[in-house]
């Protein structure tokens, strides 16, 4: 991608005989949130590490705003947040902006200006005083990430910030994560939450080390090879095994009470219905347009690394 903030080609890695990456390819621009979507153990913080250069580089190239990965001249440039970012918890919120403020080397009253508007765009000013230990879960991602924008980065990578965040609290996160994004910030994101998958610009889908495919969220919805289709009914959960065995029928996730169903795209949806119908009176099938999460347990599920990553979250 021309002018990309963020490029990965062609990445691979292991831990001893374990391949954990497999031949990682992606770009993110400035003012972009790329979103790494994939189930526990599917290489999301490694992928991560090595982008911020925490882990040796041994196959690929990983180019951050026109430097290697490992540069230290990045340092001031690019913001990383792990799991459970490493907030000083026995701080105030005030010491920690100040701490992050001084790690970065900057003058007291660039520091200072700074951090107040931090503050305020945060909704963290009049709690300064507080401890961070005391903060409530959604308050403390906030003082994450305004620790993170101290040093004004270009560019940023997230792993899962918003895991155990109640959904008021995500949403609020997502508010000030878009702000940063319409500053020109190139953001690389980790989720295993659907529902913050679809908030991105662009998607990967990150499974066993290998990226499926990537795409916006719209584009990965669509699919010429299959079509979805809802089959709701007092007995449609019950009969998934039954309906696998149907020719024409590729895959089948039991969501809530329905069963949502893959058919083949040259199928006849009218014959599928007339069989069901013929099955039980009860069952009625309807055609769906796919979600992203849909279209991510579909593409998973047909590979031979992960057959069903159950691990993938819808929003809670």
């Amino acid at each position: 991608m021309t002018g990309a903030a963020l490029e990965i080609t062609d990445l691979r890695f292991a831990y001893g005989e374990q391949t954990v990456l497999e031949g990682v390819t992606l770009a993110v621009a400035p003012g972009e949130i790329y979103g790494v979507v994939g189930a526990d153990g599917a290489g999301k913080t490694t992928l991560l590490q090595l982008t911020v250069g925490q882990l040796p580089l041994r196959d690929g190239r990983i180019i951050v705003l026109g430097r290697d990965a490992a540069d230290p001249a990045l340092r001031s440039q690019v913001a990383y947040m792990p799991q459970g970012f490493g907030l000083y918890r026995d701080l105030s919120v005030q010491e920690n902006l100040d701490f992050f403020a001084d790690l970065h080397d900057l003058p007291r009253a660039v520091a200072k200006l700074r951090i107040v508007d931090l503050l305020e765009r945060t909704g963290l000013a009049g709690f300064e005083a507080r401890r961070a230990a005391n903060l409530s879960g959604g308050m403390m991602q906030k003082l994450a990430l305004a620790c993170a924008l101290v040093s004004q980065p270009r560019a940023m990578v997230l792993d899962e910030p918003t895991t155990g965040v109640d959904p008021v609290s995500r949403r609020a996160f997502w508010r000030l994560l878009n702000g940063v994004r319409a500053e020109g910030v190139a953001i690389l994101y980790a989720t295993a939450n659907m529902d913050e998958a679809e908030r991105c610009d662009r998607v990967g889908l990150l499974n066993a080390g290998r990226l499926e495919r990537q795409g916006t969220p719209l584009e990965l919805t669509h699919n010429a090879a299959a079509q979805l289709v809802g089959v709701s009914g007092p007995t449609a959960r019950r009969r998934r095994d039954e309906l696998l065995a149907w020719p024409g029928v590729q895959l089948a996730f039991p969501v809530g009470r329905q069963l949502r169903v893959w058919l083949d795209a040259e199928g006849s949806l009218a014959e599928f219905q007339a069989r069901l119908r013929a099955l039980d009176a009860e069952l009625i099938a309807q055609p769906l347009q796919p979600t992203l999460q849909d279209a991510a347990l579909r593409e998973l599920a047909l590979t031979e690394f992960q057959p069903l990553p159950f691990a993938l979250k819808q929003g809670q």
